[in-house]
């Protein structure tokens, strides 16, 4: 007997009972309950290969046993348990068949009768990890290929438990629930899992409907021959209706409008490149009979088309020929997208999450890169201009090592560090911040990441994740100094590269010609530098005095939260680059010269490798005093316009100064004027229509 679940939080479906016992559905969660020694399963007909499973366990009998079953068959004594042994004082992950030989580990944890404990297991292929109440490192990580797919379930021994908040890795988005579907839909690791039926073809329509809209979301293919699609427009069944599809040729991508019985209306010329399990992005806006179709970023639009066959309808899903998987779903509507209360409109800022420190600002093959803090992870968008942001997915997610806080990125153009050998001889590298929770101070050190597909997708390096260990790592201590937001630029003088890393109350600097090893040269700051909060995100950069020949180097930072400064605060210094990487001020210490006389200035960065030699910057707007408490719902934060910065002679000595970008210009509208105008009640409004940024 099928059971449904509405009172407990949980994105499982269709809960089968076997064995002897019990299960009740409460606000509380879901209770399960066995008959005296007796064994208990709560089977769910949600399947899944490879995923991650999670729930919150409180103990009510500390006899019993209680385990998350997954890859399980129907009974679900062919499967994996992940079990809590409240009277043994383990978590163990065996296999339920208990043959010999089979899969049997155990991990030591403190259990009481009545506590609640968070039970965590990942998935991925032959790789099973368990995570044990909200700990970032698994405590148990093996490989073993018994079971490779199955349900999921829960199981209870000898007395009950109550499950709450039981949930398996999904898609994210908000289109709802589905209300038809054909061929195979399962949660993944990498979202959502769709895989063709027997004519080929796999298909989800959900109840989200829309007219005028923007749609967007991530999707790998998993074959070549594979092509998958973005539905809209369409009816109940998904047999009428536009399809924005993504279709592979070799190591290369385009996009195909067509409608759904497969009429093709277009076919994008361009080609964007496609590496095996790469992720794309795909943009549709709609708006009347015109159609839009962007993919990873890339403008002018690949595809544009006016069509008139469908005007609204539900929105959808589709594979053909094999697996696809689809993350980050999500359909606006024209009349609302970036016209939300305190929405910015020549400022950038996300569309959802959260916008805090710019990371990774760099140009490379005719595209300015912008990446930004977002929950420990790098979001990441693409401009050509500077002005019109388009969004990819998140670059550097969440990893083994930690947390992925700030720090650059540069364009290696010529192989230096040897990670393009295979690639054509060039690429982007991005170094990070990496933070673990768990550890002391997070155990910040540098870590480091590459792509070779313009930006559009990230790998983390094998051999070498982290480059600069935490300075102060001492034999069994891994180190819990302040040690981050790594800033990399090129020092063409002495043929090198330059690292700045903040150290809380200094500046590390370090030297390389590989941009792999990296020696300390320089700690500058400490003592009467230090006036106020925190020292955090360094820049370094080399500009003209007054447009000549002569340069000097600024090093910029920003200070966090604290009364002396009225808030966070940034600042910077002007000065030399000796020979042996040591920076020499030019000014005494205790002289400040503050970067920006507003409150909403913060961790500000220039972009690397311009192509006009312009120094541009961009900076977080706000101000540890208040970071994340703007009143925006879905979206969190924003960036400064892009400001050119140079030096120039005063009175008072070399100084920073900033400008808008000349871009900016191509905003400005003609200047509108009326006279001798009576508005009244019944009269047109004479503003009606007039906008601004």
């Amino acid at each position: 007997m099928l059971t449904k679940v509405s009172k407990a939080a949980t994105n499982l479906s269709d809960w089968t009972l076997q064995g002897k016992g019990s299960m009740e559905d409460t606000d509380e969660g879901l209770r399960l309950a066995s008959d005296a020694e007796e064994n208990v399963m709560a089977i769910s007909a949600t399947q899944a290969d490879n995923f991650i499973y999670e729930a919150d366990l409180m103990i009510q009998d500390m006899k019993a046993d209680t385990s998350l079953i997954f890859r399980s068959n129907d009974t679900g004594w062919s499967s994996y348990m992940l079990q809590v042994v409240p009277q043994a004082g383990v978590i163990r992950l065996r296999d339920a068949s208990g043959q010999p030989g089979t899969l049997n580990i155990e991990h030591k944890a403190s259990l009481e009768s009545g506590g609640i404990y968070h039970l965590k297991v990942k998935a991925d292929g032959e790789r099973l990890q368990v995570y044990w109440d909200n700990r970032y490192d698994p405590v148990i990580d093996v490989k073993d290929s018994a079971y490779s797919t199955g349900k999921l379930g829960l199981h209870v021994w000898d007395g009950s438990a109550l499950f709450q908040n039981v949930q398996v890795s999904i898609m994210n988005g908000n289109m709802g629930k589905p209300i038809s579907s054909i061929g195979e839909w399962q949660p993944d690791l990498k979202g959502y899992r769709g895989k063709g039926n027997d004519q080929g073809k796999g298909r989800i329509i959900y109840e989200k409907a829309a007219s005028d809209f923007v749609y967007e979301g991530n999707i790998s293919l998993a074959n070549a021959s594979t092509s998958a699609a973005l539905l809209f427009r369409a009816n109940a069944e998904g047999t009428k209706g536009y399809e924005a599809a993504l279709i592979r040729e070799g190591e290369e991508a385009r996009v195909q409008l067509r409608k759904a019985d497969g009429t093709v209306l277009a076919s994008s010329n361009r080609k964007v490149p496609s590496q095996s399990g790469a992720r794309h992005h795909i943009e549709v806006i709609a708006s009347g009979s015109l159609i839009q179709v962007y993919v990873d970023g890339y403008t002018p639009a690949a595809l544009e088309v006016t069509d008139k066959s469908y005007a609204n309808g539900n929105t959808g899903l589709v594979v053909q020929q094999g697996m696809a998987y689809f993350q980050d779903i999500y359909v606006t509507e024209e009349s609302v997208y970036y016209k939300e209360n305190y929405r910015p409109q020549y400022h950038y800022s996300p569309i959802r999450g959260s916008a805090s420190d710019p990371n990774g600002l760099v140009y490379y093959e005719g595209e300015y890169h912008l990446f930004h803090q977002d929950g420990g992870t790098w979001a990441h968008a693409v401009s050509s201009d500077l002005i019109n942001w388009k969004r990819l997915p998140i670059a550097l997610p969440w990893n083994d090592q930690g947390h992925v806080w700030s720090g650059s990125a540069i364009a290696d153009l010529n192989n230096t560090s040897g990670l393009f050998t295979d690639s054509g001889g060039k690429g982007l590298i991005a170094y990070y911040t990496s933070y673990h929770p768990d550890k002391p101070g997070g155990n910040q050190r540098i870590g480091l990441a590459y792509s070779i597909d313009q930006g559009r997708n990230w790998q983390y390096a094998k051999d070498r994740p982290i480059v600069i260990e935490n300075p102060g790592k001492n034999g069994d201590d891994p180190g819990s100094w302040d040690f981050r937001d790594p800033k990399v630029v090129r020092d063409e003088d002495h043929n090198r590269w330059i690292m700045v890393v903040s150290g809380g109350d200094h500046i590390r600097f370090f030297t390389s010609t590989n941009l792999l090893d990296w020696t300390l040269t320089d700690n500058f700051g400490y003592g009467e530098y230090v006036r106020g909060g925190v020292w955090e995100c360094p820049d370094l950069i080399q500009l003209p005095i007054d447009g000549t020949g002569q340069r000097k180097w600024v090093l910029m930072i920003s200070t966090g939260a604290n009364p002396k400064t009225q808030g966070s605060d940034a600042e910077y210094f002007v000065g030399e680059l000796t020979a042996e990487g040591k920076f020499l001020n030019d000014n005494p210490a205790g002289q400040v010269l503050r970067t920006d006389f507003g409150k909403e200035f913060y961790a500000s960065m220039s972009f690397a490798n311009m192509p006009d030699q312009r120094k541009v910057m961009l900076a977080w707007m706000t101000n540890w005093d208040y970071p994340f408490e703007f009143p925006t719902s879905s979206w969190k934060g924003q960036l400064t316009i892009p400001r050119e910065v140079s030096l120039r002679t005063t009175d008072e000595g070399v100084r920073l100064v900033q400008t808008p970008i000349a871009e900016l210009q191509t905003l400005r509208h003609s200047l509108y004027s009326t006279q001798q105008m009576r508005v009244g009640p019944k009269t047109k409004n004479p503003l009606d229509g007039l906008t601004a940024g």
